[in-house]
């Protein structure tokens, strides 16, 4: 066993940007921090730690006599890098393959320009962690964790941080996070305070902060320390020395002790010991539904781009354009990016990054689609590519062009020998009425990450088949739904086989609540404004303006419009009075609901042009659902939360008080317990980019956007900056959906559901131009052979087992896959390639072999899942 030891770890922790801009950090933490900690290491016993290699990077590129002298000091274990992570990202928000890849780069640099291998993890500054986290650690390569934000028990701060998965890791939370021995007047109360918190006689004690230089006295501090703390006799009266140490010194002491650590389980989300400021979830939303685009055409573009390696149709220049964007959005997934809560003048760049992003990635996507649909060599009009791994049934969109006289109508179209029926949404013609750009929609089902290809088939004339209504009534594939004109909230029900009508939900309803909040935290004198429904201060009013039906042959499709006036006038005896005069209108809404006849899922588009500053927009849905629990994604999984968490902020004892809103990753399923007749209902609420949510009195909310003009509104968070770009003074479009369902997430697949409308299916039109594309396919590609009118490139036949990532390894001559188990339950699944596989091995995220995989078949191999395992494999192919 160590003798007692207090560990003082002098650090820097690094803001790429927040109160300051990129170059302003980085002249910072170059001139004021890091040149003088090497300085102070070269004259006296001291040590630093190092926790994000992004600026190690940039050093390397500007200041390479800097980075010679920061080699040498981490080869002579006098810096060392804890962490190590590209940047800190928000763990919440982002997509899993987005964490990893923060990790493997970050790695990658410290092994190639110090050959190291980074031990410890390290989370300085992210607002929480989500429950995978330990799991994606371990399988990085880290053996310790030490974090500061989000935990729910503050005793012991040393122990086994498990998993959803049943991964576990040493872990040390920082009780008075990573400032704990920056105020040398205070240790001696730091040192007591950390001491009622630690499960062993060793102290962690990070002395540092953000942008803060180096403190020389630090050594004599801790010299006189030690020597007032030896009496006549040589022994120690306080029982402890204190040392300049690293974070890897502190984990060897620790694991010498002789304890049984505890376990904690799951996410680490909890604002009782530290904030992790849920309501940034909803700051600037612009940046969150920008993210969740650029990573799913990421996502996407790496997957094409195995498949054109696959099928002999592989662009070289597209590896630098996936590297390029990947390390944006690692910077955009930094904790003080992507949460939105740095200064306004961050923002632009992020602004430029997705603007040339979509451009960029956007055309190469379709160039491979394109190419793609070339080598398929069948003469079809329309292409469609499902980048999942499951077979997908879901509406699809796109638009046609043609010559003129080239064809006059579109009846239907082909898939070999079925029909599939269209929707046409809207066309124009030429002076001749044949069709000159046309826009349809249908509804289609697509092999597993898979294209299918369709036939168009001519009729003499037009017919849209559509009719312009004003009802109020519609029923899709199960339900009955009702569209109140004057709101467009909408109640679904659905009528038993005893003539019972069973009411699922009221809602889509917008509430304008006050926020006089910042950046981080939610706060108001009164809590709503006005809902469209009535309810509010009496002023307001939501106003209709307009309220139309289009009904197809496959869909209805509400479009509704409405203003919010801050006066109606008379406003007294509103119940007998009706307005006269509307005044003041800070608000315009416009709603899509899309009602399918053969689906269950209700979409909707909510066009939001905000004016109203120091204000909060909801969407509510008011549920029948009595339940103490809900169930959300979240990266690689899913976890079970309880409702009316808002009930909680009036308890003593927390340091940021509960406001009931939480992140969730793509989906949130709402289910009742079962009935006397062993029956429940459900409510899926899927979203793109719009993370923010509460479930509070069995209603379900989703923050739209909060408006904000300050970074800091007491100046304890940070600065009183304001923040005019965060008014959020902008046109919004948000996209959701409902879905009710009559089983738990598991059974009724939501979380496929929450994916399908994240990552849809792409369609276009195939232009021939006369030519015969079949010449492009030849003899030696066995991969096409046997196409017809359909492909797909990857299956798997086990529903709960889920593709997260699908690229070429670095050599380019074998592919790695990422798959995880999303469900919590063990199966063996069968993983299908489209060519014969020579060898496979599972690796761990940093590409070391763990084990070989023995069952192949020719183009399948088998592998065991374990209840949300994430499981990566390397395959190499016959050539």
């Amino acid at each position: 066993m160590n003798e007692p030891t207090i560990h003082v770890v002098p650090h820097m922790h690094y803001d790429a940007v927040w109160i300051l801009n990129r170059q302003d950090y980085y002249f910072v933490n170059i001139e004021v921090i890091l040149k003088q900690a090497i300085d102070l290491i070269k004259k006296a016993d001291y040590k630093f730690m190092i926790e994000q290699t992004y600026l190690l990077e940039k050093i390397e590129k500007d200041y390479p006599h800097l980075f010679a002298e920061i080699s040498d000091l981490i080869k002579e274990n006098k810096i060392e890098i804890a962490g190590g992570q590209y940047l800190l990202a928000d763990t919440m928000i982002p997509n899993g393959e987005v964490l990893i890849r923060e990790i493997i780069e970050g790695k990658k640099f410290v092994k190639q320009k110090f050959g190291h291998d980074i031990s410890v993890a390290y989370g300085a500054d992210e607002f929480g962690f989500n429950a995978q986290w330990p799991q994606i650690l371990k399988n990085a390569g880290y053996k310790y964790c030490i974090f500061r934000r989000g935990i729910g028990n503050a005793v012991p701060s040393e122990f086994y941080w498990e998993g959803i998965d049943g991964s576990r890791i040493l872990t040390h939370w920082m009780p008075l996070g990573y400032r704990a021995g920056l105020f040398l007047d205070e240790l001696d109360k730091a040192y007591r305070k950390l001491k009622t918190h630690s499960s062993t006689n060793q102290i962690l004690m990070l002395s540092g902060s953000g942008s803060t230089p180096p403190q020389p006295e630090l050594i004599k501090v801790i010299k006189e320390w030690n020597e007032k703390s030896i009496d006549k006799n040589g022994n120690f009266t306080k029982n402890y020395k204190m040392s300049i140490s690293t974070p890897i010194s502190f984990f060897k002491a620790l694991e010498k002790q002789n304890i049984k650590f505890k376990i904690r389980k799951g996410e680490m989300y909890s604002g009782k010991f530290s904030a992790v400021y849920p309501n940034s979830t909803s700051t600037r939303m612009w940046i969150k539904q920008g993210a969740k685009e650029f990573e799913n055409s990421l996502l996407l573009l790496e997957r094409l781009d195995t498949i054109a390696g696959l099928i002999n149709i592989h662009d070289e220049n597209i590896s630098d354009l996936l590297s390029k964007y990947w390390k944006e959005m690692l910077f955009i997934a930094m904790h003080d990016v992507l949460p939105g809560t740095g200064v306004d003048e961050v923002y632009k760049e992020i602004k430029e990054i997705f603007d040339n992003a979509k451009k960029s990635i956007g055309s190469s996507i379709q160039e491979y689609l394109k190419k793609l649909s070339q080598k398929t060599g069948n003469n079809s009009d329309i292409f469609i590519f499902n980048p999942l791994s499951w077979e997908v049934t879901n509406w699809t969109e796109l638009s046609l062009e043609f010559n003129e006289k080239e064809i006059m109508g579109i009846s239907e179209l082909i898939d070999n020998d079925q029909r599939i029926d269209i929707e046409i949404l809207d066309y124009s013609l030429y002076p001749d009425n044949s069709i000159k750009r046309i826009n349809i929609g249908f509804i289609i089902t697509v092999p597993s990450l898979g294209y299918k290809t369709l036939k168009i088939v001519k009729s003499d004339s037009m017919d849209s088949e559509t009719i312009i209504t004003h009802d109020t009534t519609f029923n899709n594939k199960e339900y009955e739904i009702e569209v109140n004109r004057e709101n467009a909230i909408i109640t679904i029900t659905k009528t038993d086989k005893n003539k019972n009508k069973i009411t699922y939900l009221k809602g889509n309803e917008i509430c304008l609540e006050e926020e006089i909040g910042d950046l981080y935290y939610h706060r108001a004198n009164l809590d709503l404004v006005k809902s469209e429904s009535g309810e509010g201060i009496k002023y307001g009013i939501f106003n209709p303006e307009k309220y139309d039906v289009v009904k197809g042959r496959l869909r209805t499709h509400i479009k509704f419009k409405s203003k919010y006036y801050a006066l109606r006038w008379p406003y007294r005896f509103t119940e007998k009075l009706k307005p006269v005069l509307f005044r003041h209108d800070f608000i315009d809404i416009e709603k899509e609901i899309i009602i399918f006849k053969n689906l269950n899922r209700i979409d909707f588009k909510t066009h939001i042009y905000h004016k109203h500053p120091n204000s909060r927009l909801r969407v509510k849905f008011d549920t029948s659902i009595k339940s103490t629990n809900y169930w959300c994604g979240t990266q690689f999984g899913a976890v079970n939360r309880s409702t009316n968490q808002y009930y909680k902020r009036n308890e003593s004892g927390w340091f940021e008080k509960p406001s009931g809103v939480f992140p969730s990753f793509e989906w949130i399923d709402y289910v009742s317990e079962k009935d006397s007749k062993n029956k429940r209902i459900g409510i899926s609420l899927l979203h793109h980019g719009i993370p923010s949510h509460e479930v509070r009195d069995n209603m379900m909310y989703l923050t739209l956007l909060r408006s904000i003009v300050l970074l800091s509104a007491d100046g304890l968070m940070g600065p009183c900056i304001p923040t005019p770009d965060a008014s959020e003074m902008r046109p919004y479009t948000f996209r959701y959906s409902i879905l009710p369902h009559e089983n738990d997430w598991r059974k009724d697949n939501i979380y496929k559901y929450g994916m399908e409308i994240n990552m849809p299916l792409i369609s276009f039109q195939v232009k021939q131009n006369g030519k015969n594309i079949n010449k492009n396919l030849r003899s030696d590609d066995t991969v096409l052979q046997d196409l017809a009118n359909s492909k797909s490139f990857f299956k798997i036949d086990k529903k709960n087992v889920i593709l997260s990532t699908m690229k070429l390894d670095d050599n380019k001559r074998s592919i790695v896959l990422r798959v995880y188990e999303t469900e919590g339950t063990k199966t063996n699944a069968r993983i299908q390639l489209p060519l014969n596989i020579k060898y496979a091995e599972i690796i761990d995220f940093n590409g070391n072999k763990l084990q070989t995989l023995e069952k192949i078949e020719n183009n399948a191999l088998q592998v065991e899942m374990h209840p949300y395992k994430i499981l990566t494999i390397r395959i190499l192919f016959f050539s």
